[in-house]
């Protein structure tokens, strides 16, 4: 490594050490949904910047602190992002998300390959689920700390969406296996008739709405 490359190297941590602590508060302020992944965050934050500093000689014309708050604020959206993604597999039946659930609702498709038009509204109708799901989701939680008895269903569901299987949730929340299961349900079930409230065109979530045998 060459004397400029260590030199901003030390630069970057000395920044983020300075600053490490501002930045988790403005990380929790900025994503309370993510406040028990802030560390983790900034610490992909500082990796990336450094990985950058290492191969490219990299220097910011912000400075370290401004540079880092983007790249973590984009790690954080990521995270969002990959929780909406599960929250999609958890909703309804539990079941992934398919084409063929989505073609169902229209008979009269023939071709599986949508041409340029459909796919222009199916990527209008995705980014809608998105902010519908985001709105869901900060609902839900304002909803569970509003009581504190609701808190465990809360941190129950965050995990779930992390990626813990219930068995691992019982065990980092001390709760009995068939309770987290409880939990879990509860809170789906709140998700999916808040959804389905507020998707009352019923064209945002096709497959929510079906009934079995449909």
């Amino acid at each position: 490594m060459s004397g400029d490359a260590a030199r901003r190297e030390a630069e970057l941590v000395a920044a983020f050490s300075a600053h490490q602590s501002a930045l988790r508060h403005w990380l929790v302020q900025a994503f309370g949904r993510l406040r028990d992944e802030v560390d983790d965050i900034l610490q992909d934050a500082l990796a990336e910047v450094l990985h950058r500093v290492r191969t490219e000689a990299f220097s910011p014309q912000m400075g370290w602190v401004g540079y880092l708050r983007v790249v973590a604020r984009h790690r954080a959206i990521d995270r969002l992002r990959d929780w909406e993604r599960r929250l999609f597999r958890g909703l309804g039946s539990g079941e992934a998300w398919r084409t063929d659930d989505l073609t169902r609702d229209s008979p009269h498709v023939t071709d599986p390959r949508p041409g340029p038009a459909e796919q222009a509204v199916e990527a209008e109708r995705r980014g809608r689920q998105g902010l519908l799901l985001s709105e869901v989701l900060e609902e839900f939680c304002r909803w569970c700390e509003s009581r504190p008895q609701r808190l465990p269903m809360k941190e129950a569901y965050e995990r779930s969406l992390r990626g813990e299987q219930p068995a691992q949730i019982a065990a980092g929340m001390g709760l009995p296996a068939h309770e987290v299961y409880t939990l879990l349900n509860q809170a789906r079930t709140w998700v999916v008739q808040r959804i389905r409230q507020a998707d009352v065109d019923r064209s945002v979530f096709l497959t929510l709405h079906r009934r079995k045998g449909e």
